[in-house]
């Protein structure tokens, strides 16, 4: 199940007794909670009928006696328990019975509704309590945001803000913010204090330009080894070098630089690849794992490199990469070195 398809389960009241939420997105957790709390919490005895608890701090017995509790002038009683270690393959801090808790689970009052809330990417699915969940309500994944979806999301934020921007602007913003950087947890959270930031520096304008982002957004690392890699395929030994020198100074570990260095690579040759075969840009995003306005930028960048020499350049990378381990060289000159000769392959 998404998050979709619960905020559907509150609309329509059928709210089921017990879910687990868990991924890296919590700014949708906390929009279900919201959700819940307007369509079953009267302000007035939120304290009574809305209960937090500290999964890493409780136990089995605090768990069923805040379920057991009736709700106060309400037909639902909402028990919230965050980050309950049982759910994972890390070690039990605490004197959790899963037993106990399992066979409660299927005996909820049908006027409380549980919500297991895990801020990790993965549950350990061959545990009983998530099999009994299964059984008696939902697993609810909070993935990030994708394509059509986030770029409504961010549509919305910048509407609430009082600001106009372009589908392609957003898509400028997204990439600019980083939010699908692998390296980075970048959140929803993330994206509307970046949108903040930008509609404050508008003031009184209402239209937001690609120029407003540049300079409101601080550029991630997967944007500025883009800018390397473009400097690197226009031959602009200098600029690509520069670039490397402020993510440096901007305290980005070398290691991780020269990784993403070379994942960008990768991802430029099998685009090359795909693009060759005649796959159209919406196929290279699925095949690749990225959004297809990455895809768009991807293919203009191929035009820079040949597949012989994408395939040179990683042979390169991995040469570097044993020169480094066997300490050969440290890794500030080795990657300067790396980025020197290969704007020379053309």
């Amino acid at each position: 199940m998404d998050y979709k398809e619960m905020l559907k389960d509150i609309k329509n009241d059928e709210l089921k007794n017990v879910y687990l939420l868990y991924g890296n997105e919590m700014y949708l957790k906390d929009y279900i909670i919201s959700n819940i709390k307007q369509k079953y919490i009267d302000v007035a005895f939120e304290s009574l009928n809305m209960i937090y608890i500290d999964g890493k701090e409780t136990t089995t017995d605090k768990i069923i006696n805040a379920c057991e509790t009736l709700p106060f002038m309400s037909d639902k009683k909402i028990v919230v328990v965050e980050d309950l270690p049982l759910f994972t393959t890390k070690k039990e801090t605490n004197n959790l019975d899963e037993d106990e808790l399992c066979n409660y689970l299927g005996k909820l009052n049908s006027s409380t509704c549980l919500l297991f809330v895990l801020n990790e990417v993965k549950i350990d699915n061959r545990k009983k309590v998530i099999k009994i969940i299964k059984q008696n309500g939902e697993i609810v994944q909070l993935l990030k945001l994708r394509d059509a979806e986030l770029i409504k999301w961010t549509q919305s934020v910048f509407s609430r803000n009082k600001k106009s921007i372009s589908n392609i602007d957003i898509q400028f913003f997204l990439h600019q913010a980083g939010y699908y950087d692998s390296n980075n947890e970048r959140t929803l959270y993330d994206l509307e204090n970046e949108i903040n930031k930008i509609c404050s520096y508008l003031g009184q304008r209402k239209i937001v330009e690609k120029e407003d982002i540049e300079k409101g957004v601080v550029k991630s690392l997967q944007n500025n080894v883009f800018a390397l890699v473009d400097a690197i395929g226009e031959k602009k030994v200098d600029e690509a070098l520069s670039i490397f020198n402020d993510m440096i100074l901007d305290n980005e570990p070398i290691q991780l630089i020269f990784h993403m260095i070379i994942r960008q690579l990768r991802l430029l040759m099998l685009t090359k690849l795909y693009g060759e075969k005649g796959y159209s840009q919406g196929d290279i995003s699925q095949k690749i794992n990225v959004p297809t306005f990455v895809v768009k930028k991807l293919l203009m960048q191929t035009k820079n490199f040949s597949s012989t020499n994408l395939n040179t350049i990683l042979e390169k990378a991995l040469d570097v990469d044993r020169t480094i381990k066997t300490g050969k060289m440290e890794w500030s000159l080795a990657v300067e070195m790396f980025i020197s000769e290969i704007s020379n392959l053309y």
